[in-house]
């Protein structure tokens, strides 16, 4: 079903309600302005929102009745049973003269929604670094003593990390700032005599990024707020058995018909189904109040019947 403007929907009910508290007499008057091959059941099934908003007044009307002997606590434990039997909520959500979003919408409002994240790596690089370098020198005595020089590498510099602690260098690469007679990047294995600084004395780094995944992320697909509150308006507040007592409710058919004179041909609603030599009519071009008739093609669209 074809849910309309939601104030229409809301015109339409109140020629309904009209048309359910007329007397037969006016009724009777009334349907004389019948189109000739008008069909009720028919109109009915071309405006399933009308049985749709007679349940729902229905089941309104008896929930006003039945309240005030319910504990608050009985009907908010209903609510949530309602709202948690989601076969329920699939059969009243699908069904054209109940909820009227149809079964594809059921299934595409389940769908995973699935938005990619942009996932980045980033690295320490490192633009000038100091090592420490153990020496040994031998003074005026002939003594050897245990010195130690500092060592200032300056980009483009590599350091190769140790798999199994990455905190730990294994070796650094880099261009001795200080000897002038290097012209390639020297390689320094890290070990007892040769160390990096650390703490401020390290150097200078900045952080680069070296990669960048996209990470799908799946979430459950779920029924929108407004569809929810929809469904709500079809639950008996003191039976655990609501899809039983939706189809007992019993419909006003005569009523339904007579929103066609007093609401429906007025408005441009299409009263029966469009014959095989009418498809290719026009669509509807009129706006309220409309001076023609018109019927429905196989795909809902309203057409001019000639």
């Amino acid at each position: 079903m074809k849910l309309l403007n939601k104030y229409l929907i809301s015109f339409a009910a109140v020629a309904l309600a009209a048309c359910s508290s007329m007397d037969i007499d006016d009724a009777e008057a009334i349907s004389e302005n019948f189109p000739e091959d008008f069909d009720g059941a028919v109109y009915m099934e071309l405006h399933p929102e009308l049985v749709s908003i007679q349940v729902r007044n229905y089941i309104a009307d008896y929930n006003a009745s039945v309240k005030e002997s319910l504990a608050a606590e009985a009907v908010t434990a209903d609510a949530d049973a309602f709202a948690a039997d989601t076969a329920l909520l699939h059969q009243i959500y699908a069904t054209p003269c109940y909820g009227g979003y149809g079964e594809e919408r059921w299934q595409d409002a389940w769908a995973p929604v699935i938005t990619d994240s942009l996932v980045c790596r980033t690295e320490k690089v490192y633009v000038q670094l100091n090592l420490w370098k153990k020496t040994t020198v031998t003074d005026s005595t002939g003594e050897e003593k245990v010195d130690s020089t500092t060592i200032n590498l300056v980009a483009p510099i590599t350091v190769v990390k140790d798999s199994a602690d990455t905190t730990k260098f294994v070796s650094v690469t880099g261009m001795p700032k200080d000897d002038s007679t290097a012209t390639e990047p020297v390689t320094y294995e890290i070990s007892d005599s040769v160390n990096v600084l650390t703490g401020k004395n390290m150097g200078k780094s900045e952080m680069d990024t070296v990669g960048c995944d996209t990470i799908p992320n799946e979430k459950p697909g779920s029924l929108k707020p407004l569809e929810v509150n929809f469904l709500k308006n079809f639950n008996f507040i003191d039976s655990q058995d609501d899809w039983k007592k939706i189809k007992a409710v019993p419909i006003d058919t005569l009523a339904i018909s007579l929103q066609y004179v007093m609401f429906g041909e007025a408005h441009g609603w299409a009263y029966r189904k469009c014959k095989d030599s009418e498809k290719n009519n026009p669509a509807i071009a009129e706006e309220y109040p409309v001076k023609k008739r018109y019927c429905a093609d196989a795909d809902g669209v309203v057409r001019e019947i000639k």
